[in-house]
């Protein structure tokens, strides 16, 4: 039943109170049924249980949802979906139901009547109808897209995984803007960036069910990341069956804890470890030689200028150990040498394995100890066990295919990546493990999809001026393919500054927190004074604050969509989301609000085309001159996806898995990609880095560009990791700022802000609602600290107070903060607006390559407030 404006502001009001005095979500849930059907008690209990997918993190995992009486009672892990993912849910997805249910949540649009924009600023909000909503947006896009279609943004966070960025992506591709900006720079873009260089494509996971040996950088699967939900489960399996997991990283997380052991790394000198390692690797001839000279670059002539020895057709050249000529590797006769220095026309030429090996002489045990913080003796060890691990030149046979067998794996998600150089941190792991060859062997590195798409291992056009607002794949930050979320602020701020030809008006935040979940996060939110705001989301987030217009969205337990999956080694599935409930009877989600929008532009047969393009909808494409409810294309999706598997099927199970052969999982990668004389070969050695720096320095002095520092550029665009790479802008000079400042994900919180409203989650432990300083025991004796103390902790650009925790988890010199609190809004409850905004006083210093922002670079004082 429809309620009345009276009605539904009266209950809202009663449920508000209800959650203000700690009332159960189940009676809300249970009251809020009542008005809605106007019932005054259920005459008889009915129970079901629908499949369906969470989408509270990105792990999306298969859950099952009870209810009675259409009320949502619990939810359970769908126990079908753990035979190809997950086995259980995380805290998050099990309280997913209070979000649905949540009395402060958006329930209608609301305009802003305030003119001027804070996080101090009250909006002075007014209920608004959907129609004049729409009529609002719509006048203002129309007028921007006859001015100029660039002058509009996009930006979505997890609104990506809540209905597709497809959708999104046809949206802005009809309207005519380039400028869709998601947050993968907040995550793990420099270990995408770092994988496409050197293979052609981004993703990988270990083979844990066949790793005997799993070295971890930072990833924090026993707390909260991609593919959590998964390793968490597999990890602890394989521990029980013998393999050891070392965990490398300056905090004694939950993934640190659950390891064989933990090694305490000094903040950003991981890379230090890594070319330590592989120092000795090659110094101790424990490296596979075969797999570098089959499979990589590494026997590539160098000439003294970093660039590859080229016949006339462009092919680089190897040193042939048969003819003692330099000719291309075209022909299984060749026999390349990996190592060595070789004359060619009276001039002088290294192998780039020769190269490396050169560059990592300037190391030594000593130094690399002091730096890393790491005895010199436990870095041999790591390395010695590395080695017999991986049981190199060891074959198996499966299923009648002989498979190379290397049971070691390196790991990381933002340990290596959230950095100045994050993308030359990975580098460094990734050419570890191309000495071991371990990369898609069985029990080592799996890769996703390699050398889908080789263009990423070119040299980077690096263009100017930049067509994107975020400078993506601009001469700013070249390679960087997965948008630069932080940098869209700053462009808005000073478009002159970067050369952008026209200055935005306009920015969409689709379920995103952008402002809040950068760093240096107070500057990123003066951009929003400077364009007009629409936010779709399902609370008061802070970047809801800064709105003009706010729309309510749907929940995901309330929406239907094709649902993002995470694959593993030997599994893939396509999954769906349904609804089971619609709380507060609301019109509109995400999907409806961008159809609602294309309709009112006269751009829907152009957003349905652009639809069936992003998709790749050949069978079952949508078709032009109608409308299509959200229902209707996912069924149109699911067909696609699963080629043909009947839609009911979906409705029942919620998904369809399959299990992958060792064909598919071990000889389709860099087996059938890079293996062998005449193929294209892993980059060990990026030299396209060397075009891509050529190219920037071109443009540099075509448009005599001030703001470009191109030692910088050298530096971050070397063809191989270096020591300087362990040292970010903010190490340089920290003399007065002795602690190195580090952030970490807590399972039970996000950035977006529903989950500090959420007080299941917050009732899971006595500091579940509120963030800390973790401090090393000793350290704070030595500053006459005490447990609970307030402190204030002040980096170069701000600072913040919050209570210490005494540990003797983490290092001495290091101080670590959970980064998902400090909400700001004064649209959430008090209860809410708890801890510490740690995002706000971290430097910025993107990584030049990739985009990625510097979350675990920067250094700070401490003081007792």
């Amino acid at each position: 039943m429809s309620l009345s404006r009276r009605v539904f502001l009266k209950n809202s009001s009663l449920l508000s109170l209800f959650a203000g005095f700690g009332v159960p979500w189940s009676v809300i849930a249970t009251e809020i049924e009542k008005v809605k059907t106007g019932a005054s008690a259920a005459n008889e209990s009915v129970i079901r249980y629908v499949k369906s997918t969470c989408a509270h993190c990105v792990n999306f995992c298969g859950i099952n949802i009870k209810l009675e009486n259409n009320i949502i009672r619990s939810i359970y892990p769908d126990e079908a979906r753990a035979e190809f993912y997950n086995h259980g849910i995380c805290p998050k997805g099990v309280s997913g139901s209070f979000n649905t249910y949540n009395p402060y949540r958006i329930k209608t649009p609301l305009k802003r009547t305030n003119p001027k924009k804070g996080l101090d600023q009250d909006p002075g909000w007014v209920e608004i109808s959907w129609d004049e909503a729409f009529d609002t947006i719509t006048k203002k896009l129309q007028r921007i897209r006859e001015d100029d279609p660039r002058k509009f943004v996009w930006q979505h966070g997890h609104g990506k995984y809540l209905i597709g960025d497809k959708f999104p992506k046809a949206f802005t591709a009809a309207f005519g803007t380039p400028n869709l900006v998601h947050r993968t720079t907040s995550c793990e873009a420099a270990r995408h960036v770092a994988d496409e260089i050197t293979w052609g494509y981004h993703g990988f996971l270990p083979d844990i069910n066949e790793c005997n040996y799993l070295l971890n950088f930072g990833a924090n699967y026993f707390e909260g990341e991609q593919f959590a939900r998964w390793l968490d489960h597999t990890v602890t399996d394989a521990k029980e069956r013998g393999m050891k997991v070392v965990v490398v990283e300056p905090r004694l997380s939950n993934s640190a804890a659950k390891a064989n052991e933990w090694i305490p790394v000094r903040p950003g000198k991981d890379i230090l470890l890594l070319l330590g390692m592989a120092r000795i690797l090659i110094q101790e001839n424990w490296i596979d030689r075969e797999f570098l000279t089959q499979y990589t670059n590494a026997p590539n002539l160098v000439d003294t200028n970093g660039e590859f020895l080229r016949d006339k057709d462009g092919q680089a050249l190897v040193w042939d150990q048969v003819t003692q000529q330099a000719v291309a590797f075209s022909s299984g006769r060749i026999k390349p040498e990996l190592a060595g220095r070789f004359t060619h026309n009276q001039k002088e030429y290294s192998t780039a394995f020769q190269v490396f090996a050169d560059s990592l002489n300037t190391l030594n045990d000593k130094d690399i100890a002091e730096e890393a913080g790491v005895p010199a003796a436990t870095i041999r060890r790591l390395t010695e066990e590395l080695a017999k691990q991986a049981q190199i030149g060891a074959t198996v046979v499966r299923n009648g295919q002989t498979l190379r067998y290397r049971p070691v794996a390196i790991h990381t998600f933002r340990g290596l990546a959230a950095k100045q150089y994050g993308v030359q941190n990975w580098r460094a792991g990734l050419i570890v493990q191309m000495l071991l060859g371990s990369i898609d062997a069985v029990g080592g590195l799996n890769l996703h999809s390699v050398h889908k798409k080789p263009g990423y291992m070119e040299p980077a056009e690096a263009e100017y001026p930049p067509t994107r607002v975020d400078l993506q794949e601009s001469i700013f930050f070249p390679h960087a393919t997965h948008n630069v979320a932080q940098q869209v602020a700053k462009t808005i701020l000073e478009p002159k500054k970067y050369g952008l030809p026209y200055t935005p008006e306009m920015q969409i935040f689709y379920a995103t927190n952008r402002p809040f979940s950068t760093t240096d996060s107070k500057e990123q939110f003066k951009s929003l004074e400077k364009t007009y705001n629409v936010v779709i989301d399902i609370v008061m987030s802070e970047t809801a604050e800064m709105a003009d217009i706010v729309l309510p969205d749907l929940t995901y337990l309330e929406s239907w969509h094709l649902s993002p999956t995470r694959y593993t080694p030997a599994t893939k599935h396509t999954a769906i989301r349904q609804p089971v409930t619609n709380v507060f009877n609301l019109p509109h989600d995400g999907f409806s609000i961008i159809w609602e929008l294309a309709s009112r532009l006269g751009l829907r047969d152009q957003y349905i085309e652009q639809i069936n393009k992003k998709w790749g909808l050949k069978k079952n494409p949508l078709k032009t001159g109608r409308d299509y409810s959200a229902k209707e294309v996912v069924e149109n999706l699911w067909l696609e996806k699963t080629k043909g598997k009947e839609f009911s099927y979906a409705v029942e199970h919620g998904f369809s898995g399959k299990h992958l052969s060792e064909n598919d999982t071990y000889l389709k990668g860099v087996e059938a990609k890079f293996k062998g004389a005449g193929k294209p070969k892993m980059q060990f050695y990026a030299e396209s880095m060397l075009g891509t720096l050529f190219n920037i320095k071109e443009t540099v002095k075509q448009h005599d560009i001030k703001n470009i520092d191109l030692d910088d550029y050298q530096v971050s665009l070397s063809p191989l990791p270096l020591r300087v790479h362990s040292m970010p802008v903010p190490h340089r000079n920290k003399d007065k700022y002795p602690f190195y400042i580090i952030t970490y994900k807590r399972m039970n919180r996000t950035q977006s802000g529903n989950t500090a409203m959420n007080p299941l989650l917050n009732a899971l432990g006595p500091e579940a609602d509120e963030n800390f300083v973790l401090i090393n025991e000793q350290t704070a004796i030595e500053l006459k600290l005490k447990e609970k103390d307030k402190v204030q902790i002040e980096t170069r650009v701000g600072s913040v107070e919050g209570r210490v925790k005494l540990t003797q988890c983490i290092r001495p010199d290091t101080l670590a903060v959970s980064y998902h609190y400090g909400q700001q809004s004064l649209g959430m409850p008090d209860y809410a607006r708890k801890g510490i905004w740690i995002n706000s006083i971290l430097e910025s210093h993107s990584d030049l390559v990739s985009g990625m922002d510097s979350f675990n670079d920067s250094v700070c004082r401490l003081k007792k407030v």
